[in-house]
This record gives C-alpha cells, structure tokens and sequence, in this order.
C-alpha cells in the first residue's frame, strides 16, 4: 500500500513518535465516530468539513494578521470557536427541520452558502491585509456580492 509492506509500517512512518498500536486504538476510532455523526448530523459531510477547513483557514490567516500587525488578543479564539460551532448547529437544525417541514429544505442551502461565502471574503480581507493579494480582488468580490444582493431586490 502506497510503498509500504503493511498498514502498520505506513502508520509508523506518517507518526513517527506514536506507535501504530495507540493510532488504531485511539485516534482511528475517533476519526470514524467524528465522520459518523457528520453523516448523521449533516447533508452533506464532505461540505461541512470543507466549511470547517475554511473556518481554520480564516483562524489561521486572521493570527497571522495579527502577529504582524501586533494586534493579537486572545479572546479572539473563543469567538472563533463560537462561531463555527454555532453555524454547526444552524446546519444540523436545518437538516432535521428540512425532513419534516418542507419550507426549511432549502434554506440548508442558503446558509451554508452565506456561510462558506462568509469564510471567503474574510480569508481574502486577511490575505489582503498581509499584502498577499491585490485590494482589487477584495474589491471585485465585495462588488459581485452587493451587485448579486441589489439584483436580488
């Protein structure tokens, strides 16, 4: 398997301070208890742990922006923590109240996509912030949203 005699040597070589045996006591179960109740909890478990990546992203590039501006302050985390796990929760509410009443099926939709939108533009505010992108390309999503909003109306 992908160069290695057996699966154990291939845990080996990827933790190379934890021994296989705690990896497929431990962590493998976890991993598959995680990835059950995101198939139970959610339509579309590969979305969410993309929404989940994109909230990590944002954490990551937003302490990044504020080692370098100097500006970290630590009840940021909290407030990070707070929101991915309360849009998290919209999500699940939404799937369940989407079996059972029509008229909040596709609203499942509309908020992962505000969400998912939401993790962009700030991950492209901090980049811009870092310098690591043009002001334009900030500016021409904020643009292509408000237009998308005024058509809406």
């Amino acid at each position: 398997m992908w160069g290695f005699s057996s699966f154990s040597e291939l845990i080996t070589a990827t933790f190379k301070n934890i021994g296989s045996e705690f990896v497929i006591k431990y962590i493998v179960p976890i991993i598959l208890a995680i990835d059950l109740l995101f198939k139970f909890l959610f339509i579309s478990e590969i979305g969410v742990y993309f929404l989940m990546a994109l909230y990590g992203i944002d954490f990551l590039t937003g302490i990044i922006k504020a080692i370098i501006t100097k500006n970290l302050v630590s009840k940021r985390f909290p407030r990070f923590l707070f929101t991915m796990l309360s849009a998290l929760l919209i999500l699940s509410i939404l799937k369940y109240a989407g079996m059972f009443v029509v008229v909040f099926y596709p609203l499942y939709s509309i908020f992962y996509g505000v969400f998912v939108g939401q993790q962009i533009i700030s991950i492209v505010e901090n980049l811009t912030a870092l310098k690591l992108l043009p002001l334009e390309v900030l500016n021409k999503i904020k643009s292509k949203i408000s237009e998308y909003g005024s058509n809406k109306q």
